[in-house]
C-alpha cells in the first residue's frame, strides 16, 4: 500500500502560528539583550568616544591642546575651590 505516506501533508496552521510566535520571541529577546546589557553599552560609547578623541587630535592638534589645557585648568579650579571649602570648615 504506497498511499499511506505523510510527505505532500499541509503543516497544522497551529504549528506554523506557534513558530511564528516563536521566532518573533526570538527577535524580541535578541533585542532586549542587546538594550539591557549596559557593561556592552558602556564599552561601545567609551571605543566610540576613544576614536573620536584620535580623531579630533590627528586633525586639529592645537585644538586638541588647548582642549586639554581648559579641562586641566577647571579640574584644577574644582580642586582648590573643594579644599579651600575644606579649610574653611575646619577653621
Amino acid at each position: 500500500m504506497s498511499g499511506t505516506g505523510r510527505g505532500a501533508a499541509k503543516p497544522d496552521p497551529g504549528v506554523l502560528e506557534a513558530q511564528r510566535a516563536r521566532a518573533e520571541l526570538y527577535d524580541t529577546l535578541g533585542l532586549l539583550r542587546e538594550r539591557l546589557d549596559y557593561a556592552q553599552r558602556i564599552d561601545d560609547s567609551l571605543e566610540r568616544t576613544r576614536r573620536r578623541i584620535a580623531r579630533g587630535r590627528r586633525e586639529n592638534p592645537l585644538g586638541f591642546a588647548a582642549g586639554v589645557v581648559a579641562v586641566a585648568a577647571v579640574a584644577g579650579l574644582a580642586v582648590w575651590g573643594i579644599a579651600s571649602r575644606i579649610a574653611r570648615a575646619l577653621d
